[in-house]
């Protein structure tokens, strides 16, 4: 029977071993190329179901196909729990027998392939995690070096945020720059942290770059913020957006620079080059009066000598009105003289001698040397001067005679009487004197003309009371400035170093 059943499967085109029993069997498994085994339930010493158990309980799957002659219904659920693929009756039919076989070979081959498959697919499955962990090393090893980038440039503040406008992104500059760290500026709206959040100027600043990084891709505006001590400064932000490999806006990026420092100083030359140029101005101008004033005071003082002679010559011979012309001849030549004077004066450089000075005592004495004319005005005089006193290296001639100019310029804006307040402050390293008024005050023409020389806005006088105090303030390193509106009053401010900056 098993040379039959041998000779059948060899025709089929399989190469076939055959055992007789148990131990045979055995030994014939061990061939490492067996495809499918057929094996009788009833064996010599041991029975086929035990030889089949054997089978099941090595590692590589082998399909079983059991020979039964009239089967055991109670041995039907051992035979299959123990693991037969298949049953064939005797009597044995070659055709049952390939067909049995064939589908045991073809099951083989499919577990075969499938163990194969699972293999590849394991062998796939590391690969693709060493590639994964690879690549989120190298992803990792990116973004600690962004972050690292981002962090080391504290040139420039660089904040992200979403679409929904929260802030995702904040690097040390912006800590450095704004005063917030990063843990508290995450997820928080820029507009609370950077600007009030009615404050209409961040606003439209921010809003004006997102509507032009939309359009164009980029784009550049400039506006004030907010430090988290309180203060502000002014930058300019660049704004893009952040874009996903779809193309789609997940947010935008804004590069802040701070450009407080480069306005300060850009204004602080502006003043200097406006300064520079009123000075070259004053000096030109000081230089032709003064040629002016030179060719005209020497005829002036012929004429008062020839006045004065005509009038010691003739006193005896004249009337007493012809003698009175003479004498408003000699008026007029000692005012003319005055007039010349001044203008000399002022073209002539004012020399400073610094000393330890109290600026409380100096309003205090020009405000008593002015008594009279306040009192004629019928003016009340404030006087709001530092406790702590007031003190600061100035020339004292030089700075009494300013604000003697400036006091008695608003005495005189108040004729029918008025307010006259005069505060001192000392500062930290400049020393502070504001006089106000409420007196008929002036134009914006007169403000901005006010320090030029030969300009007054009274009926008499030559306009050199203020250039003169311009150029004594200028000189001693501080600023005077001036607020006014017509019928509201003046205030001027005088800011003094209180240490000597004498130029």
């Amino acid at each position: 029977m098993r040379w039959t059943m041998a000779e059948f499967l060899k025709r089929g085109g399989y190469e076939v071993l055959t055992a007789s029993d148990f131990d045979g069997a055995m030994a014939a498994l061990e061939e490492p190329e067996i495809d499918a085994a057929v094996v009788d339930i009833i064996l010599p010493g041991r029975s086929g179901v035990e030889l089949l158990k054997e089978v099941n309980s090595r590692a590589v799957y082998l399909p079983v196909v059991m020979i039964t002659g009239e089967p055991n219904p109670l041995l039907i659920p051992e035979i299959v729990r123990a693991g037969a693929y298949d049953f064939i009756a005797k009597p044995i039919l070659k055709e049952a027998l390939l067909t049995a076989v064939a589908r045991a070979v073809e099951k083989k081959r499919l577990v075969d392939e499938k163990g194969r498959l699972e293999q590849e697919i394991k062998r796939h499955a590391a690969e693709l995690e060493e590639r994964v962990a690879a690549r989120t090393a190298e992803l990792a090893e990116a973004h600690s070096f962004l972050n690292l980038v981002l962090d080391s440039s504290t040139e420039y503040a660089i904040v992200a945020v979403d679409t929904e406008g929260r802030i995702t992104l904040y690097n040390r500059g912006a800590e450095r720059l704004f005063g917030y760290a990063a843990e508290e500026a995450i997820g928080r709206e820029p507009g609370e942290l950077l600007g009030q959040k009615e404050d209409e100027d961040f606003k439209q600043t921010f809003l004006a770059g997102v509507r032009g990084a939309d359009a164009s891709g980029r784009h550049q505006v400039e506006g004030r913020f907010r430090r988290a001590d309180g203060g502000e400064l002014f930058a300019s932000v660049a704004v893009t957006p952040i874009r996903a490999s779809g193309g789609a806006v997940i947010g935008y990026l804004g590069v802040i620079k701070d450009l407080t420092v480069e306005r300060e100083n850009a204004e602080r030359l502006r003043l200097m080059q406006e300064r520079l140029a009123h000075q070259e101005k004053i000096a030109a101008l000081g230089r032709a009066a003064a040629q002016m004033a030179h060719e005209v005071k020497n005829p002036l003082a012929g004429m008062l000598l020839y006045a004065m002679h005509l009038r010691n010559k003739a006193a005896d011979k004249l009337a007493g009105g012809e003698l009175a012309l003479i004498d408003k001849l000699v008026e007029t030549i000692n005012h003319l003289t005055n007039t010349v004077e001044q203008v000399m004066n002022f073209a002539r450089p004012v020399r400073l001698a610094p000393r330890p000075l109290d600026l409380n005592q100096v309003v205090s004495d020009v405000l008593q040397l002015l008594e009279p004319q306040a009192s004629a005005n019928r003016i009340e005089r404030r006087l709001e001067l530092d406790e702590r006193g007031c003190l600061a290296v100035l020339d004292e001639a030089s700075v009494r005679s300013a604000l003697m100019n400036l006091i008695l310029n608003s005495i005189q804006a108040m004729p029918d009487g008025g307010t006259l307040r005069v505060k001192s402050l000392a500062r930290e390293t400049s020393a502070l004197v504001e006089i106000n008024d409420t007196g008929r005050g002036m134009t914006e023409e007169q403000v901005a003309n006010i320090f030029e020389p030969f300009y007054t806005t009274k009926s008499q006088g030559m306009g050199l009371g203020m250039s003169y105090v311009a150029k004594v303030i200028e000189q001693h390193g501080g600023t005077v400035a001036v607020e006014s509106r017509a019928g509201e009053g003046t205030t001027i401010r005088v800011e003094l170093p209180r240490e000597a900056e004498v130029s």
